[in-house]
């Protein structure tokens, strides 16, 4: 993880499956989380850190990103993704939405940030490592855990089990710290977002909903990936003919595509995430079209 700055660091995970050419709430989070990780990159490589000090510049600095707009926002972004696209970590790939019955049909320009999966994992499991495991943990990776947490990447990289002990461990961090604490207790997040926030909350104890399994709203939820419906003709009709015919489309259509086990189940790891296949058959315009939904899986 030396080899990139906390703000490259935070972005090649935040970035990664993100719309790289509309605004969305999703990314509009984690371009903010870069501004912010810009202003803590100089917290973290200061020597003489003093608690007043940094608790009344991080305040004023988070509300200017608070309240960024647009055109600033996507001055973040593309600076950033410009240097990671030079390091060769970054490229631009069709978004797997396009992929959709009720997308591919349209025509619409739909592409996606993809970070290199090496460099992706390397940074993701170095994470888990330093903050899950007993031990000393940098300012570094408390920034970096704080900024997954305001952008909504935090379900992505812990499962509901390992979210329990990162809550505990932060508490236990900020006690120790009073640096980690300032950090920890300030927030980038909108009203808007915190709004979404408690709205899901409500949904999800009112309905049972598999896109949204793995994930207990401990920490902040971002719609950061989408369910997708590929529909396509195959001979026969067992369930392996159909997860190739989709892992093939998919390929074709520029994504990388595997197999995982995933104790007795098989999951499809589509570029960076991971999906269940679900094979079934839906009704278009009084039309059945046979497929397969691709739901998210949260770790």
């Amino acid at each position: 993880m030396n080899d990139y700055t906390l703000s490259q660091q935070y972005a090649l995970v935040g970035l990664d499956g993100q719309d790289s050419i509309h605004t969305t709430t999703a990314k509009s989070a984690v371009c903010r989380g870069i501004a912010a990780a810009k202003h803590l990159e100089r917290l973290i490589l200061s020597d003489n850190l003093d608690l007043e000090a940094v608790k009344e510049e991080l305040e004023a600095e988070f509300k200017e990103i608070r309240g960024i707009g647009r055109k600033e926002a996507h001055g973040w972004e593309t600076e950033m993704t410009e240097v990671l696209k030079a390091k060769g970590v970054l490229d631009e790939i069709p978004d797997i939405l396009a992929c959709d019955i009720n997308y591919s049909s349209m025509n619409m320009d739909l592409r996606t940030y993809r970070s290199d999966g090496t460099e992706y994992q390397r940074i993701v499991e170095g994470i888990r490592a330093e903050i899950l495991e007993d031990g000393a943990v940098t300012l570094e990776c408390a920034c970096l855990v704080w900024l997954f947490r305001e952008s909504g990447c935090i379900h992505d990289i812990f499962s509901v089990q390992e979210q329990e002990r990162l809550s505990a461990r932060m508490i236990e961090l900020a006690e120790q710290d009073p640096v980690v604490r300032v950090v920890w207790d300030s927030d980038i997040y909108r009203w808007t977002e915190k709004l979404s926030q408690k709205l899901l909350r409500a949904k999800k104890n009112f309905f049972k909903n598999p896109y949204m399994e793995g994930v207990n709203l401990l920490f902040p939820f971002l719609d950061r990936r989408q369910a997708v419906f590929i529909d396509f003709v195959v001979l026969g009709t067992n369930v392996a003919n159909r997860r190739l015919a989709m892992m093939t489309y998919l390929s074709e259509k520029g994504h990388y595509v595997e197999e995982v086990k995933n104790g007795s189940e098989t999951l499809l790891k589509v570029d960076n995430y991971y999906y269940r296949v679900f094979p079934m058959t839906r009704v278009y315009y009084k039309i059945p079209v046979q497929g397969a939904n691709l739901v998210p899986v949260y770790r």
